[in-house]
């Protein structure tokens, strides 16, 4: 399971935690659940996101549909 940190960019523009401010991240796909999706047994359909956890303080940040871009540490 051990992930390597990244660097990522949203156009040209790096991301940095909103918290700490700290530059790398580990990366995690995320399920939205559509609210009774998973009653009705339609959560194939769900939308899926994009979650970076910050490698200092472990916030997490949430992003749908970008166009993220990953670089090794």
């Amino acid at each position: 399971m051990g992930q390597r940190a990244m660097r990522v960019f949203v156009g040209n523009q790096q991301v940095h935690c909103p918290f700490c401010r700290y530059h790398l991240f580990n990366r995690h796909d995320i399920k939205l659940d559509g609210g009774g999706m998973s009653f009705l047994g339609l959560d194939w359909d769900s939308r899926s996101a994009t979650g970076l956890i910050c490698g200092q303080c472990g916030y997490v940040q949430m992003f749908c549909e970008p166009r993220l871009r990953v670089e090794a540490a």
